[in-house]
C-alpha cells in the first residue's frame, strides 16, 4: 500500500520531529511504500516562531538561506494545489495528517482541498487526540489515529490493503455506513472530547503505550536535506529530535501531560477488560514513564551521522534528568566513547543533582533549558502545580555555572489572574540565576490541559478558540491584565532582567513606546 504522510509546518519549526519518522519505519516494516509532503519551506504568510524571538532578544539570529534553507511565498490556494497535485501524481492509499493544534488549520485547509479524491484521510498527533469531537466535525476527515500510533496505523494501512474490516482496530475512530465506530464501538460525535475538559471526558486510548524497547530506529530518508538545518545557540546545526524516554513524571496545569497520565490509566484499564490480562500485569509491561535503550539511542545517532551529516543532537524528552544514577552514567559513558556530538536537552530543576552538570560538560553538552515559568511561589504552586522552591531554582541554573554549558531559562506571562506584580517576581529571580538566554513565552490555553479548563470557567476564552503558538505575538486578556499590557511586558522582559535597575523607568516607558525600545535594544546588543 502507498502512504502518504502529511506535515502541516506553517510556522517552519526548524527542527524535524520524531513522529513522522517513527511512522515511516513501522510503515516500512509491515510492507508499505511512504512519501512524504512537507509544508515548511512553503510560507502562506503566518509569524514564524523563531524570528519572533529574535526579534525579542531571545534567541541570536542565524541566516539558514546559505545553507538552501528558504522559503517560497505562496497563497493559501497555491500550497492546495501543489498538494492536490502530488496526492494525484503519487496515487496514495491512505492519507495521514500530523497535526499540533497551532498548525490544525493549515492541515484542514489541505484536506479539504482533497476533499473529492476518493482515498482514506486520517489525522493523527495531540490535537486530534484531545480534541477529536472538533476534528472529526468535519466532512473531509475521514479517520483519528488517537495517541501513539506506531503499531496502529501499519495495522489500519494493512487492513485497508487486505480488505479487512477496519472499525474495530484499536485507537482508531472511523466513519462508516454512516456510524461512528471508536476502537470497535458505536458512538455519537457528542460522545468525543473537545479538549476543553481533561478529566471529565472519554478518552478513546485502548491499547497501551509504545514499548521504546522494540521501537524501530526513525526513517529520515523521506525528508528534503534541508530539513535537517536549525538554528542552535547562535549557529547552524545538522539535527533532529531524538527521544530517550516518553512520559514526564511532573504534572503542570498548563501542560498537557496530566492528561497523557490519565490517558495511560484508561488504556490500561482498558486493554485489560479487552484482553483479561490483569491491569498490574499491564501496568508493569507498559509503565507509563518508559526508557529507549540506550545501545538503541547509540545505534540511531550513528546511522544519522553516516547518511545524514548529523553534526548536534537535540534531546526532546520533556524531563530528560529524571533517570536512575546508573543510567545516567552509562549515558555519559557510552556517549563519550561513541558518539561525543554537542548535544542540547531540557531538565527540570529538581532533576540536577550535584556533579551532573560537569559530568554532561564532559559528554559534549553544549545546551540546557530549564522552566522558571513563573517567579511568583504562590502561583507556581497554586495555580501551576509547580513546587519547586525558589532555592531549588537558583541552584540547579548555579550548578551550570560551574560549566561553558549555555544555559537557558524558561518563562511564560499571562496565566489566568497572573498581576504584574507576579511577572516583576519572574524578572527578579531571572536576574538572580544568571541564564545565558532568557526565553519568555506568552501563555496559551492548550486543549487538553487544566488551565484551558480554568480560562473558559473564567469566561477569558470561548470554548472553541484554538490556542496559536506560544512563540509569537498575541497574550490575551488574562483576567488582571490586558493583551497589550501583557505584549508590552513580554517585549522588554530581557531589558529588565540584563540591565541596571536604574533603567527600569526608562524599560517601562518602552513597553509602550517604540523608540525608546529601540534605543534601549541598540544599548543592550552593543
Amino acid at each position: 500500500m502507498k502512504v502518504m504522510l502529511v506535515y502541516p509546518n506553517d510556522r517552519m519549526d526548524g527542527l524535524v520531529g520524531i513522529g513522522i519518522p517513527l511512522l515511516s519505519a513501522h510503515l516500512k516494516k509491515a510492507g508499505h511504500q511512504v512519501k512524504l509532503y512537507d509544508t515548511t519551506f512553503f510560507d502562506t504568510g503566518k509569524a514564524v516562531g523563531d524570528s519572533f524571538r529574535e526579534s525579542l532578544g531571545q534567541v541570536t539570529p542565524v541566516d539558514l538561506e546559505k545553507y538552501g534553507v528558504k522559503r517560497k511565498t505562496v497563497t493559501m490556494d497555491e500550497l492546495k494545489s501543489d498538494f492536490r497535485k502530488a496526492v494525484l501524481d503519487y496515487h496514495p492509499d491512505l492519507v495521514g495528517f500530523s497535526s499540533l493544534e497551532m498548525s490544525y488549520d493549515q492541515g484542514l485547509e489541505l484536506v479539504k482541498g482533497i476533499q473529492d479524491i476518493p482515498v482514506p484521510k486520517i489525522f493523527g498527533g495531540v490535537y486530534p487526540t484531545f480534541a477529536p469531537r472538533v476534528v472529526f466535525k468535519e466532512p473531509s476527515i475521514d479517520m483519528i489515529g488517537e495517541g501513539e500510533c506506531e503499531e496502529m496505523l501499519p495495522e489500519l494501512a494493512t487492513a485497508l490493503e487486505k480488505g479487512y474490516d477496519i472499525t474495530k482496530i484499536l485507537n482508531l475512530i472511523v466513519k462508516k455506513d454512516g456510524k461512528i465506530y471508536r476502537s470497535g464501538e458505536v458512538i455519537n460525535l457528542e460522545d468525543l472530547p473537545t479538549g476543553n475538559t481533561i478529566y471529565g471526558e472519554n478518552t478513546g486510548l485502548r491499547r497501551p503505550p509504545t514499548n521504546l524497547e522494540t521501537l524501530l530506529a526513525p526513517d529520515y530518508s523521506i525528508f528534503d536535506d534541508r530539513r535537517f538545518w536549525k538554528r542552535m545557540g547562535g549557529k547552524a546545526v545538522r539535527t533532529v529530535a531524538f527521544e530517550l524516554s516518553r512520559g514526564c513524571p511532573f504534572s503542570c496545569t498548563f501542560c498537557c501531560i496530566p492528561v497523557f497520565q490519565y490517558q495511560h490509566k484508561e488504556s490500561i484499564k482498558k486493554y485489560s477488560e479487552h484482553t483479561g490480562i490483569s491491569e498490574e500485569q499491564l501496568k508493569k509491561e507498559y509503565p507509563y514513564r518508559r526508557y529507549k535503550p540506550i545501545p538503541s539511542f547509540i545505534s540511531e545517532v550513528e546511522d544519522l551521522i553516516k547518511n545524514h551529516g548529523l553534526d548536534y543532537v537535540y534531546f526532546t524528552d520533556e524531563s530528560f534528568l529524571s533517570m536512575t544514577p546508573d543510567r545516567f552514567k552509562e549515558f555519559i559513558d557510552q556517549y563519550k566513547k561513541r558518539i561525543y556530538l554537542p548535544f542540547f536537552i531540557e531538565a527540570r530543576v529538581e532533576t540536577v543533582k550535584p556533579g551532573y552538570a560537569e559530568a554532561l560538560e564532559s559528554a559534549g553538552c553544549e545546551g540546557v533549558a530549564m522552566g522558571v515559568e513563573s517567579g511568583s511561589i504562590e502561583l507556581r504552586k497554586n495555580l501551576l502545580k509547580r513546587f519547586m522552591s525558589d532555592e531549588q531554582i537558583i541552584n540547579a541554573f548555579k550548578e551550570f555555572e560551574k560549566t561553558k554549558i549555555r544555559v537557558s531559562a524558561n518563562n511564560i506571562i499571562g496565566f489566568p489572574g497572573e498581576t504584574r506584580e507576579d511577572i516583576m517576581k519572574t524578572i527578579e529571580l531571572n536576574r538572580k540565576i544568571h541564564p545565558n538566554n532568557t526565553i519568555v513565552n506568552a501563555f496559551r490555553p492548550y486543549s487538553g490541559t487544566e488551565l484551558r479548563r480554568v480560562c473558559i470557567e473564567k469566561n477569558l476564552i470561548p470554548a472553541g478558540e484554538r490556542a496559536e503558538d506560544n512563540r509569537i505575538y498575541g497574550a490575551f486578556n488574562n483576567g488582571a491584565l490586558t493583551a497589550e499590557e501583557l505584549e508590552g511586558i513580554r517585549r522588554v522582559f530581557n531589558l529588565y532582567v540584563k540591565l541596571p535597575k536604574e533603567r527600569w523607568d526608562d524599560i517601562k516607558k518602552a513597553e509602550r513606546d517604540d523608540k525608546m525600545l529601540q534605543s534601549l535594544r541598540e544599548e543592550f546588543f552593543k
